[in-house]
């Protein structure tokens, strides 16, 4: 008997005749047993309604873009420098655009990297940031380009200095955007699940295979504060980005970088094009950064002129050394003070940010004693607490003693009379002007003061201040195992049953509400194990 081969069907776009097409669907289904058997390749939009009716036919369903979904949250990362990276004063860095150098990236076809180049405080970030917001109103090309960003930073944790986390970030903006880039991802993507996790050679091989995209793209890759990042591998991106704008092909890669001056340890690092130096552009946007709040100052015309010249003089290309010199002087005026008063009081601040921050420190160390012993542990809180702590987080780690010889019972009265009043005024004033608080997080007001506090041979190593690192571990480990002892003292709610056997998801519910009121519970427990392990408490 002659065998009738299967006949293969196509059909494309079912879903889009709606009520008819579900209709077909299942008249076809319930006829499938007919014969020969047809071989049925059926393309249409998610739909329940479909997938109902074929889910009792033998075959195989594949949703499309599931995996490239997976991908892109296999490489999700979390960065938080962006939003407290503070916004350009009205007015500023206009020059950018204009820039003879920035010109010659931008207008070029093919791929091209721009390093940004500043000392610390001249404003690289914010120009970084500026430029991402600014950058599809000036460009008309990058109206339909990608754009992906990465900001390192060293105040907010290992996980912003990882190189790592920097490729996963660029990688998920581009296949988020742009679905067409998946085949770069997909048998790495698969590898990947074997083994669990992303590994760095994966990533950068997925990075480095754009260059063989077969159509025409256009990336703007966008890598700010390349010095805060880890030192090992470091010179190894910088070979990456470079290889990745030397080569030809169809998709355009334009790389905006900003590091501090820093030297590359390999002998055959790259030598890069287009710098631009932030000190040689922004006097103009430090005079309109000083002239917003000199006129507070009420100077006459003749003293106005001096003390401008002086500070722009003295700035050296430093957004953050006016920065702290107008808050010095807003707060110096408070008393009556006359033209020679403030000219003086000027003259008398250094003019390096290292020695402003000297003068900072002189001054937190003739606090109160208690101002003094309350900003030592603030300090350790933000120096050695990841991920960053919030106001209400350190207000609550603040009210249990954290010292080992202190005895300690735990109770909600004796807790709740612990807690400061006017806790955000309390932090500023005993971590004087090297904290600040962003949003709800407390952090160093500048890379340029974490630094400070954290070089080892520096001046805080003869400060009451300075802080070793074990010895913040072991306090913040106590602080945060008898914050859980106080949370357990009373494990249940008020006007609830004390036996949890004989709750219901209402109690479980209430619960989780009084929980809800210990802010600090969430670091203590995922982060005292961290701690306890880094310091000598065992």
């Amino acid at each position: 008997m002659k065998t009738i081969p299967d006949t293969p069907i196509v059909i494309d776009g079912i879903d889009k005749i709606g009520l008819d097409g579900s209709r077909f669907l299942s008249w076809f289904c319930s006829n499938s047993t007919v014969t020969p058997k047809p071989k049925v390749l059926l393309t249409c939009r998610l739909d329940p309604n479909i997938k109902k009716i074929i889910a009792g036919v033998p075959g195989i369903i594949i949703e499309y873009d599931k995996e490239r979904q997976e991908c892109v949250n296999s490489l999700r990362h979390y960065g938080t420098r962006y939003d407290k990276i503070e916004a350009e004063h009205p007015g500023t860095l206009k020059w950018l655009w204009e820039h003879e150098q920035y010109h010659a990236w931008s207008s070029t076809p093919h791929s091209d990297l721009l390093l940004i180049e500043g000392k610390p405080g001249s404003g690289k970030s914010t120009l970084t940031k500026h430029f991402q917001d600014n950058l599809l109103e000036r460009e008309p090309l990058a109206k339909q380009a990608i754009v992906a960003s990465f900001f390192y930073s060293y105040r907010d944790g290992e996980l912003h200095t990882n190189h790592s986390n920097m490729l996963r970030s660029i990688l998920y903006d581009i296949l988020h955007q742009n679905e067409a880039f998946f085949f770069h991802f997909q048998s790495r993507y698969r590898t990947m699940l074997k083994h669990g996790s992303w590994h760095y050679n994966s990533l950068r091989e997925i990075l480095l295979s754009f260059k063989m995209h077969l159509v025409e793209e256009r990336l703007y890759l966008i890598v700010d504060a390349m010095d805060e990042s880890d030192e090992n591998g470091r010179d190894g991106i910088i070979q990456l980005l470079h290889e990745l704008c030397a080569a030809g092909g169809l998709c355009v890669v334009k790389v905006f970088l900003t590091s501090r001056p820093i030297a590359w340890e390999s002998h055959d690092s790259p030598e890069i094009k287009n710098i631009i130096t932030m000190e040689d552009e922004n006097g103009p946007d430090i005079l309109k950064c000083a002239e917003s709040f000199l006129p507070k100052l009420k100077l006459s015309p003749d003293w106005y002129n001096k003390t401008k010249g002086d500070i722009i003089r003295n700035a050296q290309g430093a957004f953050v050394w006016v920065h702290f010199v107008e808050k010095e002087l807003l707060k110096y005026i408070r008393t009556s003070c006359s033209n020679d008063d403030i000219q003086n009081f000027l003259q008398s601040l250094p003019t390096d940010l290292v020695g402003l921050y000297e003068r900072m420190l002189s001054i937190l160390e003739n606090n109160e004693l208690r101002d003094i012993e309350l900003g030592i542990r603030i300090f350790r809180l933000v120096l050695f607490a990841k991920p960053p702590l919030k106001v209400q987080e350190i207000h609550h780690a603040l009210a249990i003693p954290d010292t080992i010889n202190t005895e300690y019972s735990p109770s909600d009265e004796t807790f709740k009379n612990a807690l400061m009043h006017n806790i955000d005024r309390r932090i500023i004033h005993c971590g004087g002007n090297f904290l600040e608080i962003k949003g709800d997080i407390v952090q160093f007001i500048h890379q340029t003061a974490l630094t400070f506090f954290t070089q080892p041979n520096g001046p805080l190593a003869t400060s009451r201040f300075r802080i070793s690192k074990d010895d913040a571990h072991r306090h913040i480990s106590i602080t945060c195992i008898r914050y859980l002892m106080l949370c357990m003292a009373r494990c249940t709610p008020e006007n609830e049953p004390p036996n949890t056997e004989t709750w219901d998801p209402v109690h479980f519910e209430r619960y989780a509400e009084h929980l809800h009121q210990r802010p600090f519970i969430h670091f203590a427990i995922n982060h005292f194990q961290q701690h306890k392990n880094d310091c000598a408490l065992r």
